[in-house]
């Protein structure tokens, strides 16, 4: 067997396993809309979507009372295939995207994330270095307290950049009534925040399906067929 053949045979098995589409997959796409702000201590709209989850995107930029000054802005836009936000060099950037219930607006997704397993962001730039934080809601019904669970890490500037967040990364917040229920997800939102005059434009929002019992065996097989070769390859 040629190297040739080998990296075809090791490409095929990687190909097997992630030929699931995924559940969420927002490309911000199919729709327009623009929220801009120079007063605290924020601006929010809720737009319409047939392709986002839960057929609608919350997206808000707030500014703190202590740095609003007049004429200097923040704003987040759908546009051009991306989720833009960019603030003010005088005004620290604080943006949040929400799919599901936020502030009183949207409706709950109860969507089943139980055959997925990560969420993936991926971005056409980042501006300036950035803290990311995802959240994920199990709602518990009329006069009972929220399921919250979190993830945070950081963003480095950059030009394109994917950033996977497995679902085993999530913590769930103290005084929760019970844990997140992965099967009954109600509301997913990612936070930014960053400097003043920094801003970025989010690609896709997507989510990462769990390998298939047969593909993954399919995959570890063919990983097996390729070390068999190797080893051969080097007794000789």
């Amino acid at each position: 067997m040629t190297r040739h053949q080998l990296a075809a045979l090791a490409a095929a098995a990687f190909a097997l396993s992630s030929a699931q589409a995924a559940s969420i997959q927002d490309t911000f796409s199919d729709g327009t809309g623009l929220i801009q702000t120079d007063a605290a201590p924020f601006v929010e709209t809720h737009l319409p979507s047939a392709e986002a989850p839960g057929g609608g995107r919350y997206i808000a930029n707030s500014i703190e009372a202590g740095v609003a000054q007049s004429g200097k802005f923040s704003f987040a836009a759908i546009q051009a295939g991306a989720y833009f936000t960019m603030a003010d060099t005088a005004v620290p950037l604080v943006t949040n995207l929400t799919y599901g219930v936020a502030n009183q607006l949207g409706q709950y997704l109860s969507i089943n994330l139980l055959s997925e397993s990560a969420f993936r962001l991926d971005f056409r730039y980042v501006s300036a270095p950035m803290s990311l934080t995802v959240s994920v809601i199990t709602a518990h019904g009329p006069g009972t307290f929220s399921s919250v669970a979190d993830y945070g890490t950081a963003l480095n500037a950059s030009l394109a950049q994917s950033v996977i967040i497995p679902f085993s990364a999530f913590i769930d917040d103290a005084g929760n009534s019970s844990p997140v229920d992965w099967a009954d997800i109600d509301a997913i939102s990612v936070l930014v925040s960053g400097p003043g005059g920094s801003g970025f434009a989010l690609d896709t929002f997507s989510t990462t399906p769990v390998p298939e019992p047969t593909s993954l065996g399919l995959l570890l097989a063919g990983l097996g067929v390729v070390g068999g070769v190797v080893r051969r390859r080097s007794a000789r």
